[in-house]
């Protein structure tokens, strides 16, 4: 389940410190994603399994200085059963708060971890437009994959819980009219986060040999200029 671990981590866990584990395995094909080793099976077959006690072990050393924990991947809720497992083993044997990353496309696993207090944060990450969901899918359909986003925002908003959207701004699946579209699912937001896409060596590039060029500061202040102005009353984050 574990394929990797990050002893120190700045930015993943917002105002903490903290170690990062990741989990392998992934339902969606985001083309700007750059965590190959994790969503392709022919590259995480190759790595071998991390043991959750040499972890406990490392995070308990580094307790007093780390001050948080994220569990990321790849998509962590594909585990199920075993992320619950995990978080509980990781509450029980750390005092640290932890940070769930999700693609929020399975809100049943979600609702269990959010109903025994599993997590401290959790941040959704938000790709597109309804049209373009099933462009991220395997089999380049799945008509429910909007549906369950919504049902995940939904399960957070009555929550007690801190919680944000991420918005990874790759222009072809994030334009204007995108936006416009997304914008009756984020007025359930907490918080909204827009940040940049980096063509380093990302999915798209593995595939198609190419990506298509970021966009620039200019057009980016724009894009989180037309959110805030329709989402007035939600808070949001610049991270580009």
């Amino acid at each position: 389940m574990i394929k990797s671990f990050r002893g120190v981590s700045l930015v993943d866990f917002p105002l903490r410190i903290a170690s990062v584990i990741y989990t392998y395995g992934c339902n969606f094909r985001c083309p700007y994603c750059y965590n190959l080793d994790l969503i392709l099976p022919e590259r995480y077959k190759k790595l071998p399994d991390l043991e959750l006690e040499l972890l406990i072990e490392t995070l308990s050393h580094r307790e007093g200085f780390i001050q948080g924990i994220v569990i990321t991947g790849g998509e962590p809720t594909l585990w199920g059963k075993r992320l619950l497992s995990l978080l509980e083993t990781l509450k029980a044997k750390t005092n640290l708060p932890i940070k769930l990353d999700t693609n929020g496309s399975f809100p049943e696993v979600l609702q269990k971890i959010l109903a025994e207090r599993l997590v401290d944060y959790v941040a959704v990450d938000i790709k597109t437009s309804q049209e373009k969901y099933p462009l991220l899918s395997p089999q380049k359909k799945n008509p429910n994959l909007w549906f369950k986003i919504g049902q995940t925002l939904e399960l957070l908003s009555e929550e007690k819980v801190d919680w944000e959207v991420r918005i990874t701004l790759y222009p072809p699946l994030v334009e204007q009219r995108d936006l416009e579209q997304m914008v009756p699912l984020l007025k359930r937001a907490q918080r909204i986060a827009l940040q940049k896409y980096l063509p380093t060596e990302t999915l798209g590039k593995f595939l198609e040999g190419q990506t298509p060029s970021p966009y620039t500061y200019e057009e980016m202040y724009n894009l989180y200029t037309f959110l805030q102005e329709n989402l007035p009353e939600r808070e949001f984050i610049k991270r580009f």
